[in-house]
């Protein structure tokens, strides 16, 4: 039993540093993808259990607020963030109230682990490259200029993917409002309500939410995060390929020397 115990210890115990840095973020990313799977359940769940229900029954709140007639309530999925209880009101307007339970909280977790795990990620990407520039620069070896700036090409990829990412949280904040993004209606109809979410890999903003018709629609924008951080791949992709290049030109070449 204690050796069992003492396997997965051991493991950890043989990783380096770096592979440590590496593996911890991961596993942030991995617990923030389960915690997003549980929500996709979760909202399943919640919405099949409320149609089961039947609108008087799960939308009781609905009914009591606005005194809406309780066979009116239709219930629609907001997968996966609950579901919605909507009805027409006596003077023809329309009554919603959203039921998200413990899918917001699973969406803000999931959501922050999976920032924080790629913010780490990506800055241990940055400081191990820095630091592999900066030991190839003082060592003789190698083919000089070219795997010097291959080094370089990724250094400033991995750099400008941490500063997008801010990027696109700073025009989230912008337009957190739903200017410049937002429709004010649609196919005609008015818009009910919106909100705006940012998404990270990649950088991109979206707009969904209801017209006065109970219409859904989604709008998605991309803007300079989004076109900076697939130039921050690009950069880095060609610098990995050229130095691979590189290093398996130098290895054929000392092995023809020998």
């Amino acid at each position: 039993m204690r050796a069992a115990a003492r396997g997965p210890f051991r493991f950890v115990r043989r990783l380096s540093r770096w592979q440590m840095a590496i593996l911890l973020p991961c596993a942030a990313m991995a617990i923030a993808l389960l915690l997003h799977v549980a929500q996709w359940v979760t909202s399943w769940i919640s919405t099949a259990l409320a149609q089961a229900r039947g609108g008087a029954g799960a939308c009781s709140d609905l009914v009591t607020d606005f005194g809406v007639d309780p066979d009116a309530v239709e219930i629609i999925d907001r997968a996966p963030f609950g579901f919605v209880c909507q009805a027409s009101t006596y003077d023809g307007g329309t009554a919603m109230i959203e039921h998200s339970g413990a899918t917001s909280a699973m969406f803000i977790t999931s959501a922050g682990l999976a920032a924080l795990g790629s913010a780490v990620l990506l800055g241990v990407l940055l400081a191990f490259t820095v630091t592999r520039l900066l030991a190839s620069a003082r060592s003789p070896r190698g083919d000089g200029g070219v795997d010097r700036w291959a080094l370089l090409l990724i250094g400033i990829g991995v750099f400008v993917l941490p500063l997008m990412m801010v990027g696109q949280r700073l025009q989230w904040y912008a337009k957190s409002d739903g200017f410049g993004i937002c429709p004010e209606s649609v196919s005609g109809n008015d818009v009910l309500g919106f909100s705006v979410t940012a998404d990270y890999l990649p950088p991109s903003l979206t707009c969904s939410g209801d017209t006065v018709t109970g219409q859904e629609f989604s709008v998605t924008q991309y803007g300079f995060p989004f076109y900076g951080f697939l130039a921050g791949l690009v950069l880095a992709a060609v610098g990995l390929a050229v130095l691979i290049i590189v290093r398996v030109r130098s290895r054929r070449r000392k092995g023809a020397e020998v």
